[in-house]
């Protein structure tokens, strides 16, 4: 590879090539999806301070956390379908093609080798046919299976923005996507009568935004020379919600912030001071006044006022503190420095945020160590034994 130049070659070339590749790719990634599937087994992960084998399969192999988990799940199902495992591995299927093959087959092992053969003529034909194989799926059952399926994921991407994936019953899908639709055509026709032209994902962003908060960018596009307009009135009325906001001192006198001033949200990114005003009295939110780097005030606005220490907590960072872990959702606080079973103390400097794996490593007798002096992270090592050894 640190010599391949794909511009040397023909068209046909590439194309031998790309099909040769992808057969490589194919036989790649099922081996993957086995060794991560075997770190699993043999609870390897915990070596080190991953949660998870799909966590260390993300972390050395460089895809997302939900795509190592789907693989190891897609290697445990191969297990019980052997025509769908060998196919894997001569590299005529790709985990994607398995996990379609292997969903479809798991009550009628009997249609297997028909799904593999439909799989080469490509994604759409395999899943139309795995589709038409679950017509005749009891739907009591059906409905069971996909609640057990139904998820939200959701991350912070490196633009601060909220990202996700989601998979929702067809029951409440249909419903959504009609709504989304619906609001989108809408969007799209108010926007070409007053002569702007922007994309569909943006209408539809907008139509999602407003069914779950409301109009919470009435203010977005207000600059430093413009006076802040009149908030637009939501098309139905915001549910509760608590925003945790660290805003520096000169910054709420201002009413702006100026380039490495903070009026952020605490654990996902930059917002503007006047959405932040906009949100008074119709959210409950938390301010944290800052003077640089320390917390000066703790300022609670509006009815729910949540612990000071908690806050300031949630402020300084909302992540585990374990070195490699990143986790930020299902955190518990946990007595770092001296435990409170021996009279530590609930004081900032003797609390950490773990995640739901971490803080149960520790309470199972792993070590905790020191915060690392340039990223605060700590090691979480496994107990040892009267050898000195790690149990």
């Amino acid at each position: 590879m640190r010599d391949f130049d794909a511009r040397r070659l023909s068209g046909q070339e590439a194309v031998d090539l790309l099909t040769e590749l992808g057969v490589w790719r194919r036989l790649i990634d099922g081996a993957i999806a086995k060794t991560a599937k075997r770190v699993d087994d043999t609870a390897a992960h915990t070596y080190g301070s991953d949660r998870s084998a799909a966590e260390l399969c993300s972390r050395l192999v460089g895809v997302g956390s939900g795509e190592a988990k789907r693989a190891i799940e897609v290697a445990a199902k191969l297990e019980s379908l052997p025509a769908t495992d060998a196919a894997v591995r001569s590299g005529k299927l790709s985990g994607r093609q398995a996990d379609l093959i292997a969903s479809a087959a798991a009550e009628d092992p009997s249609i297997e080798r028909d799904l593999i053969k439909v799989a080469s003529k490509g994604m759409k034909p395999l899943r139309d046919a795995c589709v038409a194989a679950r017509a005749g799926e009891d739907q009591v059952q059906r409905s069971k299976r996909q609640r057990a399926l139904q998820f939200i994921r959701s991350w912070t991407n490196l633009d601060g923005m909220l990202e996700g994936h989601f998979a929702v019953p067809p029951e409440a899908g249909g419903p959504i996507k009609a709504l989304l639709d619906e609001g989108t055509r809408r969007r799209f026709r108010e926007a070409r009568r007053s002569g702007v032209r922007e994309s569909q994902d943006i209408y539809a962003a907008d139509v999602f935004i407003e069914a779950l908060v409301g109009n919470p960018t009435a203010v977005a596009d207000v600059t430093a020379d413009d006076a802040a307009p009149e908030p637009k009135p939501a098309s139905k009325p915001r549910p509760s919600y608590t925003v945790h906001v660290g805003i520096d001192h000169e910054v709420l006198k201002r009413g702006s912030a100026l380039p490495g001033e903070t009026c952020e949200i605490a654990g996902t990114g930059p917002v503007n001071v006047e959405w932040v005003r906009s949100l008074l009295g119709t959210a409950f939110v938390t301010a944290i006044v800052k003077r640089g780097k320390d917390i000066t005030t703790v300022a609670h606005l509006g009815r729910h006022i949540p612990a000071e220490l908690r806050t300031a907590m949630i402020v300084s960072g909302r992540e585990c503190s374990i070195e490699g872990c990143t986790g930020r959702e299902y955190l518990e606080l946990d007595h770092c420095e001296v435990d409170y079973a021996k009279g530590g103390p609930t004081a900032r400097w003797n609390l950490a945020w773990l995640c739901s794996i971490h803080h149960t490593r520790k309470t199972q007798g792993w070590i905790l160590g020191p915060p690392d002096p340039e990223t605060g992270k700590r090691r979480l090592d496994p107990p040892r034994n009267e050898t000195g050894r790690a149990a």
